[in-house]
C-alpha cells in the first residue's frame, strides 16, 4: 500500500498537504487533484519509499517511538 502526500501553493505560498495512506489513495489524491485544477494552485505529488524510525532499546527489548515517511516527488501525470 503506497503513502501519497498532495502538496498545495499558490504564489509560492505553502498552503498545506493532503496525506493519504488508504488502500484506494491513488483515487484519493487523484479526486483531489483534479478538483483543484484550474484553480489557480501548484501541485507537487510525492510517495513515500522510506521511513525514518526513532526506535527505544531497554532490557525489555526494542520498541519504535515513532515513525515519519519520508517522501519524493512523482509526477502528476503518473496519477
Amino acid at each position: 500500500m503506497q503513502k501519497y502526500r498532495l502538496t498545495l501553493q499558490r504564489h509560492g505560498q505553502l498552503l498545506g498537504h493532503f496525506d493519504s495512506d488508504l488502500p484506494w489513495a491513488r483515487d484519493a489524491v487523484r479526486a483531489v487533484a483534479e478538483a483543484l485544477d484550474g484553480q489557480g494552485f501548484d501541485l507537487e505529488l510525492q510517495v513515500a519509499d522510506g521511513e525514518r524510525r526513532l526506535l527505544e532499546s531497554s532490557p525489555e527489548g526494542i520498541r519504535v517511538l515513532a515513525s515519519e515517511p519520508l517522501y519524493r516527488p512523482i509526477p502528476l501525470e503518473s496519477l
